[in-house]
């Protein structure tokens, strides 16, 4: 994320990082996954009701998850196989 000083009108403004061009899903939107569950770029995908086409945005994708996690402080929970 950035925040732009606009010289004009004295107003700031934050500008997100398109993550996927394919879909169109900027880092608010992975965010956003992110806060509904998602924990894979494949699950980011599937929160917005699509799939990689490239898939060039999978690392990126990876690295805003991580950071949002890591903001929160979610640990991971381990489950026993039984």
């Amino acid at each position: 994320m950035r925040i732009v000083l606009d010289n004009h009108s004295h107003m700031m403004q934050i500008v997100l990082m398109i993550i996927c061009i394919c879909r169109r899903i900027n880092e608010k939107g992975v965010r956003d996954a992110v806060e509904a569950g998602a924990r894979s770029p494949e699950a980011v995908q599937a929160h917005h009701g699509c799939e990689f086409n490239c898939g060039k945005c999978r690392c990126a994708m990876g690295e805003v998850i991580a950071d949002t996690l890591d903001s929160r402080g979610t640990e991971l929970t381990l489950i026993a196989a039984e």
